[in-house]
């Protein structure tokens, strides 16, 4: 199953917000491509202590679909963004009728 997310480049990675406030960055990440109510499915089901990291991954692979990026190199990313991508993944699987 493929993940794809668009580019929130108003979105500072080094200041990302935490909390319910986090939750909110999550949402705006994931409503680039995908609608609300799958969105707060994959939320919902994101460990709490993997959603900082699903951000960040969220962004770079946003940044990466923007036209003229480049694909995500997963070498790129931190081991953390990777685990974050990856509970995203899970949770969308886990969210599909």
């Amino acid at each position: 199953m493929r993940l794809t997310v668009c580019a929130l480049g108003f979105i500072s990675m080094a200041a990302l917000p935490s909390g319910s406030q986090a939750q909110d960055a999550f949402m705006q990440a994931c409503m680039m491509t995908t609608p609300q109510k799958m969105c707060e499915c994959i939320s919902s089901k994101v460990p709490a202590d993997k959603k900082q990291a699903a951000i960040e991954g969220m962004l770079k692979s946003n940044k990466a679909m923007e036209p003229g990026g480049n694909l995500l190199d997963p070498s790129n990313l931190t081991q953390e963004q990777m685990q974050g991508l990856d509970a995203v993944v899970i949770a969308q699987a886990n969210c599909n009728p």
